[in-house]
């Protein structure tokens, strides 16, 4: 099963987000990804086999994941750079407990399967907005080059997600699977 942990952006941010991108999305002939898909990945597993999976969920929940915190939306971002982009993306950062979360997540999952399918990159906080399968044009370019989002309101953080996605011709669907709540330790 193809898997991944993920924290969801909320209600509000994926209103004021949609608001904002919705008269670019004519302009930009790129692939926007489904605003009900929204997420900031904490590491991406691959595909683990579903009988892993209920040691994963008791490792994940019994991590001592911290306090809920407020993640903060930045700015337009792109991989591998603006100029010659592949992916767009929101920058989401968190006073570093969003780095936290990731490390300690990432942490219970290689104890559960050390030699596992997961991602090893490092983890950079951020929203997937749009895919950018061929070079944009020079205006398209120009155009990126002065898109500006936001502000917006933080985004408060109180749990995150074990997700399965199916891949489709239409794009990815997503399934939650268990929800994990933020907590100190003793909590």
């Amino acid at each position: 099963m193809r898997v991944f942990l993920a924290v969801h952006p909320g209600p509000q941010l994926v209103q004021d987000l949609t608001t904002q991108l919705d008269p670019w999305r004519s302009t930009l002939k790129v692939r926007w990804t489904r605003p009900d898909s929204w997420h900031v990945t904490l590491q991406f597993l691959g595909e683990w086999s579903e009988s892993r999976l209920d040691d994963l969920q008791v490792a994940l929940a019994e991590l001592e994941a911290g306090p809920p915190f407020d993640l903060c939306p930045g700015e337009l971002g792109a991989f591998p750079n603006l100029g010659s982009p592949r992916v767009l993306f929101l920058q989401m950062a968190g006073d570093g407990q969003v780095d936290r979360l990731a490390r300690l997540v990432r942490g219970g999952v290689e104890r559960v399967w050390p030699d596992g399918p997961q991602d090893r990159k490092p983890f950079r906080g951020h929203l997937t907005l749009a895919r950018v399968k061929d070079r944009l044009r020079s205006a398209e370019g120009d155009f990126l080059a002065h898109m500006k989002l936001g502000p917006f309101a933080p985004v408060h953080v109180k749990t995150f997600h074990l997700i399965a996605s199916t891949l489709l011709p239409g794009g990815s669907r997503y399934r939650n699977l268990a929800t994990f709540a933020m907590r100190k330790k003793g909590e």
